[in-house]
């Protein structure tokens, strides 16, 4: 009976040794196909923002100002990663540079510099900045061509107070991260520096900024010290206090003249032809004007606005914030307000009176184009009682050369306000009034329109999971039995499965 030959092999040895050729060079050139979509990747590639509401989404305007970069932007972040008490606005602030470099790879360079790490740079960083104060700590640096801003972890997020005014918390909660406001802002200062000045008038019991070397002065709750550092720090303007009395004239190199409440009498006739005669002549002026100061007849005559005697309140309880304060109810599309309406903040006003464009004033050909920012709701109510929506703040334009964005560009720009209280110290708190006093002075002092257009707070967003007794009591079940039981029923069934 023949047997069956079992010993010959179902491959030669060649045949086996091809096989393994075969492979060997089929994974080669799988790693070669990965290493070369790698390396088009990276010169190709496309990022997508998946987070609707993320802090750190980029604006198109700050697109615009990353991509018109032509010097180089150092980026320190000088922080602790985990440390306690900004442990959140680090999140943030380093989440945001990351966009801004992968932005501009080419200018934009970040670095962080953790200074409980690496103490002997930190030191040698603080020493170059001239910062040696024990909180100053916890920052972004930005640096180029030998000009440099920086931004404290304290000015990064506005506060809301309401919940520990109220009793209702102990706690102060951040509802606003402000990062790409002054990221986007300082980068484009170092990198186009200019001399920018501001003159705050005084002689007629003003509002106190304080004194230009950064010392305050006498300030208390009506002090505006902060107003001028937002001048100073943010729109990149140098500042000083002006009087207009006797042969004193409005200096050549004034670009924004500043009234900040005269409660002291009125101006003299020869301080208003001197102001008149500077915004004739392309001036730039912010009024705020809580009480009558005699420069109300030149604004209602020259440039279309009428500031009312009766100062008002809004008794809507919707906006309504105390017998004296109250939150806008209305603002009207304009490059100061914008980023406002955008994100419905409000600016919180403090007993104004109301500002009027008088309505003949556009008959004329070439009269000044007045335009109302904010107003009232229908519940406004002045001091005799009368109901009304009222406009409370206006801003002013004339002649000024469309396109154009260098200072004193060949025109007029007024912001008229009844009321000064809402930009003193105490009250610029909030996150609208600060935004809105960052944003007309940035108009005012026309500073390029993409460094205004829709650049506001980002809200910090918080979710809150509110559960019954019982179903906290499901949700622990769930996770503490359902779920197990589920994966060890799943791998009974796949055991007994494989041994039959």
């Amino acid at each position: 009976m023949p047997q069956n030959d079992t010993s010959k092999p179902s491959f030669s040895s060649g045949q086996r040794w091809l096989g393994a050729l075969n492979t060997g060079l089929a994974a080669v050139a799988a790693v070669a196909l990965v290493v070369m979509l790698n390396y088009l990747a990276a010169g190709h590639f496309m990022r997508f923002q998946w987070a609707r509401d993320a802090a750190f989404k980029l604006s198109r305007q700050t697109k615009a100002v990353l991509a018109s970069l032509t010097n180089d932007v150092q980026v320190t972040i000088f922080f602790q990663p985990d440390g306690d008490n900004n442990q959140e606005i680090y999140g943030l602030t380093s989440a945001l540079l990351a966009e801004y470099q992968n932005a501009n790879p080419r200018h934009v360079h970040v670095r962080l510099l953790d200074y409980t790490r690496f103490a002997g740079p930190a030191k040698e960083l603080l020493s170059k900045l001239d910062l040696n104060g024990p909180r100053e700590k916890d920052f972004v640096l930005f640096e180029s061509n030998g000009h440099h801003k920086i931004v404290y972890a304290r000015e990064l997020a506005d506060y809301d107070y309401s919940e520990l005014m109220a009793r209702r918390s102990k706690y102060v909660r951040r509802n606003a991260f402000r990062g790409e406001l002054l990221f986007t802002s300082y980068i484009y200062d170092v990198s186009n520096p200019q001399a920018l000045k501001s003159y705050f008038l005084h002689g007629h019991g003003e509002n106190d900024p304080g004194n230009p070397s950064g010392e305050p002065g006498n300030l208390g709750n009506s002090g505006y010290s902060k107003l001028a550092a937002i001048l100073k720090e943010e729109c990149n303007s140098d500042w000083d206090r002006l009087s207009l009395l006797g042969t004193n004239d409005v200096p050549r190199d004034c670009q924004l003249l500043i009234v900040a409440g005269p409660r002291q009498g009125d101006f003299l006739q020869g301080e208003v032809d001197k102001i008149t005669a500077y915004l004739k002549n392309g001036g730039r002026l912010l009024a705020l004007l809580t009480k009558p100061c005699g420069l109300e007849p030149m604004l209602a005559k020259q440039w279309g606005v009428r500031l009312g005697n009766s100062r008002i309140v809004d008794k809507d309880p919707h906006f309504n914030e105390s017998p004296y304060t109250f939150r806008t109810a209305k603002l009207s599309s304009h490059l100061i307000v914008n980023a406002l309406i955008k994100d419905e903040t409000p600016i919180v006003m403090v007993w104004p009176r109301p500002v009027y464009p008088v309505e003949e004033r556009g008959k004329i050909p070439g009269a000044p184009d007045v335009s109302i920012l904010a107003a009232t709701s229908p519940g406004g109510v002045d001091e005799n009682n009368h109901a009304d929506t009222y406009p409370l703040l206006a801003a002013i334009e004339q002649g000024v050369i469309k396109g154009i964005d260098t200072p004193r560009g060949g025109g007029t720009r007024i912001v008229v306000a009844g009321d000064s209280d809402f930009l003193d110290d105490l009250v610029i708190t909030y996150s609208g009034n600060h935004v809105f006093a960052k944003l007309a002075l940035s108009w005012l002092l026309q500073r390029p329109a993409i460094m205004i257009e829709g650049l506001g707070p980002q809200p910090i967003k918080e979710y809150s999971l509110h559960l019954t007794t019982a179903q906290s009591s499901s949700v622990r079940w769930l996770f503490l039995a359902a779920m197990p039981a589920s994966i060890l029923a799943l791998g009974a069934l796949v055991w007994l499965r494989r041994r039959h």
